[in-house]
């Protein structure tokens, strides 16, 4: 069995995403209060689909059998 590829990560040092990588990784010519608030935009997504995530993975927890706590 093949082992999987792991992915490259665009930002491994995990820096803060400034309207100018905004713009050098998307492409986009955009202000600075135009790129701010995507990035705004953009962490507010990301802090939404993390807390689904995270409710999903406690629903499915709390739902397995054999697991009566």
């Amino acid at each position: 069995m093949p082992t999987p590829k792991k992915a490259k990560l665009l930002d491994p040092k995990h820096e803060p995403l400034t309207p100018e990588k905004l713009r050098e990784l998307s492409g986009l010519d955009l202000p600075d209060e135009q790129a701010e608030e995507t990035i705004l935009s953009l962490r507010r997504y990301a802090h939404i689909l993390f807390k689904h995530v995270n409710l999903q993975k406690q629903t499915v927890k709390k739902n397995q059998p054999g697991d009566d706590k």
